[in-house]
């Protein structure tokens, strides 16, 4: 999956199984999501693949990406 600037994702804790809401600031697959919560915070959201380079938990995985609105297009006269 994409995690581009801007998109819109629900994460799941694995520990919990908590699901947060979140905007993509950032990815990185040695550090994980940067993203912003729902109180504007920026976090490091940590995947499972990033506990083998050191990374502390907890772990979250993406579980479903919100689509963004799509702009109607005006019609060619």
């Amino acid at each position: 999956m994409n995690y581009r600037r801007g998109n819109k994702i629900i994460l799941k804790n694995l520990d919990t199984g908590k699901k947060i809401p979140v905007t993509v600031i950032m990815h990185d697959t040695m550090q994980g999501i940067l993203a912003e919560n729902k109180e504007g915070e920026y976090i490091w959201y940590r995947e499972k693949s990033n506990e083998e380079h050191g990374w502390p938990g907890p772990y979250y995985e993406c579980i479903k990406k919100i689509p963004k609105k799509q702009k109607k297009r005006k019609k060619k006269k």
